[in-house]
């Protein structure tokens, strides 16, 4: 299985792929902290122009999690940047993927996008 762990740049989920037999590869802005295959760049660009068997993505949750929110009400420069969060999961979520996931803490992902199926909290 062809297999893109987006927004990862530890390499901790792409070497547990790896270790299971399937071509796996990270992808963050940041360089990896682990020797093994990894792009240092956009996932966009990976999720838009290349076939993928299954996406796991670790998107930022700064601007999302529940646990910050209240700060765009004190701070509404934030709001800002939590549109533009909420677009670049929405982008993740409609790649041409069939096995998708977007790994995130309690958040307004849930509250504010309209995905199908609805996300799940384990």
């Amino acid at each position: 299985m062809r297999v893109l762990v987006a927004c990862e740049f530890s390499g901790t989920v792409r070497d547990c792929f790896i270790a299971l037999g399937h071509d796996a590869i990270s992808c963050d802005l940041l360089p990896t902290e682990a020797p093994g295959p990894h792009i240092e760049g956009d996932c966009l660009e990976l999720l838009y122009n290349e076939t993928w068997d299954l996406v796991i993505a670790h998107p930022p949750c700064t601007y999302i999690a529940a646990s910050g929110l209240h700060w765009n009400k004190k701070q509404p420069e934030r709001e800002k940047k939590t549109e533009a969060a909420l677009q670049f999961i929405t982008d993740i979520w409609n790649a041409p993927v069939e096995k998708m996931c977007i790994e995130n803490p309690v958040g307004c992902i849930n509250t504010r996008l309209d995905f199908m199926p609805r996300p799940q909290y384990v």
